[in-house]
């Protein structure tokens, strides 16, 4: 959670959607944010309403996220989690005991886990809670404005113009492999899917499909293995 009572922002932060950058950027006008000390990094907004929001700061302040195409946010996830596995203690104790039964296997990953996993409540499966949770209330949206990952420069420079701030030189940071600079919608990671991953990733993000409009692709058009 990114938060400024100067400028009257709420940075509601979707895991694995640039956030570090953002977050850098918008740091000389943030009030609160990371470190997290008051809030949680990640809130999802009812979240927010129900533990947070004693000072009343929703109705007024300008609220906004980043999202991402489903399938490169969950690889990004899945990546992150192998990393957070070896350098924090409390993800170590979550997420060694996995990743030393499947190795570096994203399919038993995503098929033997996240699909049983508490996504939208449980801390250690935050980077896979569905987007619509940080963007929408009961099934309508709640935030004032959605820029994308893909096009993360110049959404950036929109959202500054919304908020009235001049942003220095971004600093791109926990950026693998960047957009593809002729086809930015294009999702960096399809060759890690299989028939079935693609499935569970259209079941489980549905809604985020059709909130924010990326192409659902047909799991017959990815194979069975790899």
């Amino acid at each position: 959670m990114v938060i400024s009572d100067r400028y009257k922002y709420l940075y509601f932060v979707i895991p694995k959607c640039g956030s570090a950058t953002v977050r850098h950027a918008l740091a000389p006008f943030t009030d609160i944010g990371y470190p997290v000390s008051n809030f949680e990094e990640h809130v999802t907004i009812r979240r927010f309403l129900m533990k947070y929001d004693e000072a009343g700061r929703f109705p007024g302040h300008f609220k906004f996220t980043f999202i991402r195409n489903p399938y490169d946010r969950l690889y990004s996830g899945y990546r992150q989690d192998m990393r957070a596995s070896t350098r924090w203690k409390q993800w170590i104790a979550a997420k060694k005991p996995i990743f030393d039964i499947i190795g570096d296997d994203f399919t038993r990953y995503l098929l033997e886990y996240v699909a049983h996993a508490d996504i939208r409540n449980a801390w250690d499966w935050i980077c896979f809670c569905p987007m619509v949770e940080f963007t929408h209330l009961d099934g309508k949206p709640a935030l004032d404005w959605i820029g994308r990952t893909e096009t993360l420069d110049r959404d950036l420079q929109v959202l500054a113009g919304n908020l009235g701030i001049t942003l220095g030189e971004v600093e791109y940071l926990n950026v693998n492999v960047p957009p593809d600079a002729d086809n930015p919608e294009t999702p960096k990671y399809l060759d890690h899917y299989t028939h079935d991953t693609v499935a569970l990733v259209n079941d489980l993000y549905g809604h985020d499909f059709e909130a924010f409009g990326y192409p659902m692709f047909d799991p017959r058009d990815f194979p069975k293995t790899l």
